[in-house]
């Protein structure tokens, strides 16, 4: 558990990693996107995660972005994600991302592999013991086909290097559970910021880890955890409205985070290219996604900046 391992708040935004056409990592366009976050207030950065395409990446790609986005954040947090199905191979990756220069190491329960809430103890015990090192877990059900429970997680949260963990189950009471089962003992970020995100700092989440709304609309979205930890109610309600606006309007278009990148670059942000399977947006696509960000006034802003 964190016993004062850590001391994580605020916006953790989970990048995007910049493809070129070949599909190759596009380096200065990630880096410039490090860069961007840091000076429009991100608190951290979760590298390789789901927004990283990090299904797409080997590992020693993995290791290359965590060195360069822990050189370009400086004292900004960096969290390296390094997920995997093999415990043994996750345990490793761990420990070599913070010595790449990461401040933690962000991991789910193992996909594909179907297992059960005595081998999901065992795998996180295993990466603890053996890597010891800051670990943020991830409960994303969505990818994993596996929701930890409020009470499974309370367990996990007993193991010595266990300090944090971004709860996007899409069931906001369990977020509220978790809260009240881990709180005391880790730092419990939200996932789904762009819906969730100001009434989850309300509620008691000392931040959350962002996505989409922080990379494409910037340091109006980023402010969000800053105006709930100061309640400063009437604009970060407003606040989250434009993002839940943007949220629902570019889940429409696309895949994510084809979407996103589309999105980013039509604004003159550093979005690049997918790489396989996934596929930049079509024409049409696109249209629609300039047709989102028209509503919210953030072409126009893009243009006059």
């Amino acid at each position: 558990m964190n016993d004062g391992k850590v001391n994580w708040s605020g916006n953790f935004v989970a990048i995007a990693t910049p493809f070129d056409k070949s599909g190759a990592i596009d380096e200065a366009l990630f880096e410039a996107n490090v860069a961007l976050m840091v000076d429009e207030g991100a608190d951290g950065l979760v590298v390789s995660g789901c927004t990283g395409e990090a299904w797409a990446l080997s590992d020693e790609e993995r290791l290359h972005l965590f060195s360069l986005a822990a050189r370009v954040a400086g004292d900004v947090p960096v969290i390296g994600g390094t997920a995997g199905i093999s415990t043994e191979k996750t345990a490793a990756l761990s420990k070599a991302a913070v010595e790449a220069g990461c401040a933690g190491a962000l991991v789910m329960p193992p996909y594909y592999a179907v297992i059960g809430e005595r081998e999901i103890k065992a795998h996180f015990k295993a990466v603890s013991d053996h890597a010891q090192v800051p670990i943020f877990l991830y409960n994303m059900p969505k990818r994993t086909g596996i929701n930890m429970s409020p009470a499974l997680l309370s367990e996990i949260c007993d193991l010595e290097w266990i300090v944090a963990l971004k709860q996007s189950s899409n069931d906001y009471n369990e977020l509220v559970a978790t809260l009240a089962s881990c709180g005391e003992k880790i730092e419990v970020f939200a996932g789904h910021s762009a819906e969730r995100g100001f009434g989850a700092v309300l509620m008691g989440c000392p931040g959350y880890v962002s996505s989409m709304e922080s990379q494409v609309m910037g340091r109006e979205a980023i402010s969000m955890a800053r105006l709930a930890m100061e309640t400063k109610l009437d604009e970060g309600r407003r606040v989250q409205h434009r993002t839940a606006q943007l949220d629902k309007g570019m889940r429409q278009v696309g895949t994510f985070p084809s979407n996103m990148k589309c999105a980013m670059n039509l604004l003159g942000r550093p979005g690049g290219h997918c790489r396989a399977p996934l596929l930049d947006l079509d024409a049409t696509e696109t249209e629609r996604v300039e047709a989102v960000l028209d509503k919210l006034g953030l072409t126009s802003r893009a243009h006059a900046a």
